[in-house]
């Protein structure tokens, strides 16, 4: 059994004490948790992200009784005890959210009625069999071996080799070729339907992948560059180092940075790519050279057919994927149910009337796409001129769900 000294971010929320300091403010709970701060400085940090966890999904503090917030803490300490022990950053804003159906509601997820106005490829030697392996996440190591994935799984470049860390089983360690003189690229493929899948590059650079997205990467970057490729999404925060500027190359454009975290979605069957800068600056280039742009912090670039666009941008609407969210603003309906149709690796569609309203909120990416459409026909409605809401359904029809207005 673990020491309070070594606990995880999981851990403090599966700590009926810590809860307590959080939900309910109890004064004894509250004074040991300080106490134990002091005497565990070097885990003050794990301890904030786990009150903004908590805080994530109980935002309108208000809105709760006593009793409902003790049996919000019953809910969490039920689910968190079920659930299986995969990494925390990818998995932990959906347990939260599962075991609080009734708190993200609190958070919010409204419909306005706002109409809308109007090459990278890898040959593997594969050890098992392709099709068995064509759902699966797997990293191909240099064209020569196959290593399918569980979700959850970590990959780590270093000097020794490369290891996948995993919460399941025991750590594996590959031999990699690290020859300066001989770049030899692995790719990373995350298929629809699987969560996203997170890297640390031989620079310590660390990168996530996306659901229906290859990201394409060497074992050891050259000597005066950093350069990778990616067919789909990813978020990246790129560890510093000026004498190696990182390039991350599209079919359509190239993201130069020094030091920088930003997002760039790049799927071939979209008719836009866009990079969203949150921190540092990048400097992105159309492939055929005609279109050049410096992108500040909080700014969205967006490059589609003969145009390259800059707009401004709530940075966490484009990222929160990576923690198993979908967070919106003011975007249509259908482009929700786009995203969660590559998620989920389903056909997600809505009637024609409703497509183009405009959607505010937050989703939480369960495992089962059933609880999501569970949540969104609990919360979500359709606002009219008149002030009258039509509550939603769905229909699922094998791999077709259609999202309706509740007759």
């Amino acid at each position: 059994m673990k020491t309070k000294e070594e606990y995880t971010v999981l851990d403090f929320l599966k700590d009926d004490s810590f809860l307590r300091s959080v939900l309910l403010l109890s004064d004894e709970d509250v004074a040991s948790w300080e106490k134990y701060i002091l005497e565990n400085p070097e885990k003050k940090q794990e301890i904030e992200t786990a009150k903004q966890l908590l805080s994530s999904v109980t935002s309108d503090d208000d809105a709760y009784s006593e009793q409902e917030k003790l049996e919000l803490l019953e809910r969490i300490n039920d689910e968190v005890k079920s659930i299986r022990r995969h990494r925390l950053h990818i998995k932990i804003y959906k347990v939260l959210a599962a075991a609080c159906v009734t708190a993200l509601i609190a958070v919010g997820l409204y419909v306005f009625l706002q109409p809308e106005v109007p090459q990278m490829p890898l040959t593997a030697v594969v050890e098992k069999d392709t099709l068995s392996l064509e759902k699966e996440t797997r990293l191909v190591l240099a064209g020569e071996k196959t290593i399918a994935l569980e979700e959850g799984d970590d990959i780590f470049y270093e000097e020794d080799g490369m290891t996948i860390s995993s919460m399941d089983r025991k750590d594996e360690l590959y031999a990699v070729n690290t020859e300066a003189n001989k770049v030899e690229f692995n790719e990373l493929i995350v298929p629809k339907g699987r969560r996203a899948s997170h890297l640390v590059l031989a620079d310590g650079s660390e990168v996530w992948v996306n659901s229906g997205s290859t990201f394409r990467f060497p074992a050891v970057f050259a000597d005066n560059k950093r350069e990778v490729y990616v067919d789909g999404e990813i978020y990246i925060e790129i560890a510093k180092d000026a004498k190696r500027p990182f390039y991350v190359k599209t079919s359509e454009m190239s993201v130069k940075a020094l030091g920088t975290r930003f997002n760039v979605m790049a799927y071939r069957d979209e008719l836009a790519q866009s990079v969203v800068l949150v921190e540092g600056l990048v400097e992105v280039q159309s492939n055929d050279d005609s279109k050049k742009k410096i992108l500040q912090p909080d700014h969205m670039l967006t490059l589609a057919s003969n145009s390259m666009d800059i707009t401004v941008a709530n940075t966490y609407d484009y990222i929160s994927w990576k923690d198993g969210l979908l967070q919106f603003r003011s975007q249509p309906l259908s482009m929700i149910l786009a995203k969660l149709s590559r998620h989920y690796d389903l056909y997600i569609d809505c009637e024609k009337d409703i497509k183009d309203l405009k959607c505010s909120g937050k989703l939480v990416l369960f495992d089962d796409p059933k609880d999501v459409l569970e949540t969104i026909s609990r919360t979500i409605s359709l606002e009219k001129s008149d002030s009258k809401t039509v509550p939603m359904a769905y229909e699922m029809n094998g791999n077709t769900i259609l999202l309706k207005k509740r007759s």
